[in-house]
Order: C-alpha cells, then sequence, then structure tokens
C-alpha cells in the first residue's frame, strides 16, 4: 500500500494533498513570470523596436505555438501511456503520470512567457499588442488546473477512465 491508502485501487488522500502543492507551484511560478511580463511591458513605454526585434518575435511566436502545440498533446499521451505501462498500485502511478503532465504543460506556459518576456523588453508588445498571444499556454495551463485541480476522488476516477479504456497501440 502507498501512503498508508486502503485502497490500493485507489489515490490516497496524501498523494492529492502532494500533487495540490506541485500544482499550487508550478501555477505560482508562472503567474509570478506574467507579472514579470506585465511589469516589462508597463516599463518599456518608450522602447521602439527594431524590423529585426519584430522579425525575431514574430518567429519565436510562431515556433513558441508549435512547440505549445507539441507540449500539450504530448502531456495527455505521457498521462496515458504512464497509467497504463507503469507497474505498481494506482497512487503511484497516478502521482507519476500527473507530475509528468503537469511538467509538459508548464513548460508549454514558460516557453509562451519567454517570449512574451523578449517581446516586452523589445518593445514589440506594446507597437504589436497581437503578440500578447504568447500568453495562451499560461492561461491554458490555468484552465487545465482549474479543470483537472488535484483531489483523490477525481485522480482515482480519471486514471480509472483512463485505464479503462484500451486503444490498440497501447496495449500490453
Amino acid at each position: 500500500m502507498i501512503d498508508g491508502d486502503a485502497n490500493p485501487g485507489a489515490v490516497s488522500p496524501p498523494v492529492a494533498r502532494t500533487l495540490t502543492v506541485i500544482a499550487s507551484a508550478m501555477g505560482g511560478g508562472l503567474t509570478m513570470m506574467a507579472v514579470l511580463v506585465f511589469w516589462s511591458y508597463l516599463s518599456a513605454a518608450a522602447k521602439v523596436p527594431t524590423p529585426n526585434e519584430v522579425r525575431s518575435v514574430n518567429a519565436l511566436t510562431v515556433i513558441m505555438m508549435v512547440a505549445a502545440l507539441i507540449a500539450i498533446v504530448a502531456s495527455e499521451l505521457v498521462w496515458r501511456v504512464y497509467l497504463r505501462r507503469t507497474p505498481g498500485e494506482l497512487g503511484a502511478r497516478v502521482r507519476t503520470a500527473f507530475i509528468a503532465r503537469l511538467a509538459c504543460r508548464e513548460g508549454a506556459g514558460l516557453l509562451g512567457m519567454t517570449v512574451a518576456y523578449i517581446a516586452a523588453l523589445n518593445g514589440v508588445l506594446r507597437v504589436y499588442p497581437a503578440y500578447w498571444v504568447n500568453l495562451a499556454p499560461f492561461f491554458l495551463f490555468l484552465g487545465f488546473l482549474a479543470t483537472h485541480w488535484p483531489s483523490a476522488e477525481k485522480l482515482t476516477a480519471e486514471a480509472r477512465a483512463v485505464i479503462g479504456e484500451n486503444p490498440s497501440f497501447l496495449k500490453k
């Protein structure tokens, strides 16, 4: 049994609390970086970006969007593969899978935040507000946290739903 779990087929409350702390830390870190982006945006009021800076931010935005899409899709694949293929009790499998899932999504948010920060520092964000789109992965991460906030019941139900599915490419 894991963490004194009386039901090895369920996620224990201590596992859920651990994941809540991790999710809070990840969300808080991204939120602090969003504040930094906004602060930099306000501080760069007089900065006029060069054409090269605009081209660079444009290229970074395209790269970030593709990478964020890949990371978000990968997060769901990682979640399913870890749950189905990792041996052990459900609580341990969910802990590993949920952390990997969050890390992929946080990576997408960090990449978007970094591009937004560069755009804010160069004044690109002020002149071309469309580049606020770089914060989309951050808001998607917050939305993910809001809908998948870890609780023992929600994690158990979600994991059992995934384990119950059995597409042919993931069969053991």
